[in-house]
């Protein structure tokens, strides 16, 4: 117990400093208090990779999200991020993404195979179910929400205090679909949903796109539900190779009791 509290200590200290320190095993060895030979076993014991390696990854990972969902210039992320140099940076981030920073930010990719989110000991990858569906056109509100970069805690309370609205009005289930706006302001991700109300009267169309989604399902509380997200995208997608499509997915929430729901998770995939 001691040793997996040490270790989830060490990536939260580690996610907790990306952007405010140069981060290296000599500071973890004194974090830790646990000489260097045996703090790197017992992290690559319970992560799965070394210690210096989860560090990089975890850096690129970081710069991947800055040169995706902001404008900020490249050099600036490289010195965001205690690179020594913006070549340092791109030789580093190509190495392990597979592009340069300026051909990932032009790509549509979002996944690579490196990708790293925030892990904890013993971490888990839940096995997508992949299904194909067809065409939907569906009615509902949009609302218009964002998540501050990083986006580490996915709770907007806009978002959810919305679900809590519709959840509130009887036991059937909230559908609700959301993809990213393409405005981008360097300190949040934007996003707009659609909770579905199936009349066609309503002002707002939209549709799910043919083709192939991978679907999660999870049940717990809003706050488990949380962590669940952030490790599929972060973490989930790339240790399968799945890239998620630039369209409408799908949540279905259903009310289980006061403290947890039933989620039912659906990314459309690029099909490559």
């Amino acid at each position: 117990m001691l040793k997996t509290l040490t270790i989830n200590a060490i990536t939260q200290y580690i996610d907790d400093n990306l952007e405010s320190i140069s981060i290296d095993i000599n500071a973890l060895v004194d974090y830790s208090g646990y000489s260097r030979r045996y703090l790197q076993l017992l992290f690559k014991e319970n992560i799965g990779v070394t210690l210096g390696k989860y560090i990089q990854l975890r850096r690129i990972t970081r710069a991947a999200i800055l040169l995706r969902f902001t404008n900020l210039k490249i050099v600036d992320i490289s010195e965001r991020l205690f690179y020594d140099s913006q070549q340092t940076f791109t030789r580093e981030f190509k190495k392990n993404s597979g592009y340069t920073p300026l051909q990932y930010r032009k790509s549509k990719v979002w996944v690579f195979k490196n990708m790293t989110g925030h892990r904890k000991a013993n971490h888990n990858f839940p096995s997508p179910d992949i299904r194909y569906m067809e065409r939907k056109e569906f009615h509902g509100h949009k609302i218009f929400f964002k998540e501050a970069i990083p986006v580490i805690d996915p709770l907007t309370k806009k978002k959810w205090d919305a679900v809590d609205c519709f959840l509130s009005r009887g036991n059937q289930p909230v559908y609700i679909s959301h993809r990213i706006e393409d405005e981008k302001d360097n300190k949040n991700i934007k996003f707009n949903a659609v909770l579905w109300n199936n009349e066609a009267d309503n002002s707002i169309s939209e549709e799910l796109e043919e083709g192939y989604y991978a679907c999660f399902s999870f049940s717990g509380t809003r706050n488990e539900y949380r962590k669940f997200t952030y490790n599929i995208y972060m973490n989930v997608l790339p240790f399968y190779g799945l890239q998620r499509k630039d369209s409408y997915g799908l949540e279905i929430i259903t009310k289980i009791d006061s403290k947890s729901c039933f989620y039912e998770y659906y990314l459309p995939l690029k099909n490559e």
